[in-house]
């Protein structure tokens, strides 16, 4: 799993003029030199940031795509999508598993 790698994708989103119009342009070239799992790679071109979260990407930093509306994430979708999101770290019971 490679995480650090998307965590570092998003905030790199943010100072990087000339990767965020690359990521505007040809989002799957664009994330090409980060070592991301298949799974990883599909679900960041598919904006599924419920699927990111579950796998450990922190939300704050899945945010960032939003600015800049990469992966067609607006705010909007952004916020209907990761309501789906299964907590990674419930309080209690198993991992991945909803809280009731």
């Amino acid at each position: 799993m490679s995480i650090y790698q998307i965590n570092k994708l998003c905030h790199r989103t943010l100072g990087d003029l000339e990767f965020r119009a690359a990521m505007k342009r040809d989002p799957s070239a664009a994330i090409a030199e980060f070592k991301l799992a298949e799974a990883e790679r599909k679900a960041l071109l598919a904006g599924d940031v419920a699927r990111l979260f579950e796998l450990g990407v922190h939300p704050f930093l899945l945010s960032f795509l939003t600015r800049y509306e990469l992966f067609g994430l607006t705010t909007e979708v952004y916020s209907e999508r990761i309501r789906k999101a299964r907590d990674p770290w419930p309080a209690s019971g198993d991992p991945g598993q909803p809280r009731s």
